[in-house]
């Protein structure tokens, strides 16, 4: 057995290169809250994670590669948050929506780094770009399909549409209040989407 492959404490050395993976990838997120995007570089993550700059390179192939790593972890995050979210609100459709809202509206308000890299500011980023579009797709979908459950007899087109819209609209919106070009307080923010999110859902209704 190599000295990589020996285990330590129980925990093996798969386990371990996932630890610091991890480690590694919350590291650029705080690296990112303190200085911004701009200061991002391999020898600033590994210092803020107490690591070598080797395992950095054990984990990612470049900075880049961290970086886009860091942005689908930061996607699953959300995404379980709003998915969490919605199980456990009420079935009526304003407690759906309201749960949408509040759990990506808090995500962002706990992680404003998290944030700003799934934001449209990041999309120029050439490691963030093409997975960004993929996710909006993504989720553009899965908002779809929750709109069909609040729908009844919808047309598929115009749900999509709506779909598209209020992803496309609130990610703008919420990236705008985060960076505090919209003054608003969280509650008074929270209620207005949700208004304006149950008023794009009955226009649907009728197209």
């Amino acid at each position: 057995m190599t000295k990589e492959a020996r285990a330590y404490g129980g925990v093996s050395a798969d386990e371990r290169r996932a630890m610091r993976r991890e480690q590694l990838l919350e590291a650029a997120f705080a690296v990112m809250a303190l200085e911004g995007p701009t200061g991002l570089t391999v020898r600033t993550v590994a210092k803020e994670a107490g690591l070598s700059t080797r395992f950095v390179y054990e984990s990612f192939q470049d900075l880049d590669d961290l970086v886009g790593a860091a942005f689908e972890l930061a996607v699953r995050q959300l995404t379980a948050a709003v998915d969490s979210a919605v199980a456990a609100a009420a079935p009526e459709r304003r407690a759906k929506v309201g749960a949408v809202v509040e759990a990506m509206v808090d995500f962002f308000l706990a992680a404003p780094a998290k944030g700003k890299l799934l934001s449209t500011k990041a999309y120029g980023h050439p490691a963030v770009a093409r997975r960004r579009l993929a996710r909006s797709e993504d989720i553009s979908r899965a908002f779809a399909a929750v709109l069909r459950e609040m729908t009844s007899g919808a047309d598929d087109s115009a749900v999509d549409l709506t779909a598209r819209f209020l992803v496309g609209a609130f990610g703008e919106t919420i990236t705008a209040w985060i960076q505090q070009s919209l003054p608003y307080p969280r509650d008074k923010f929270v209620h207005d989407n949700v208004e304006l999110f149950l008023a794009s859902i009955a226009t649907l209704e009728r197209l």
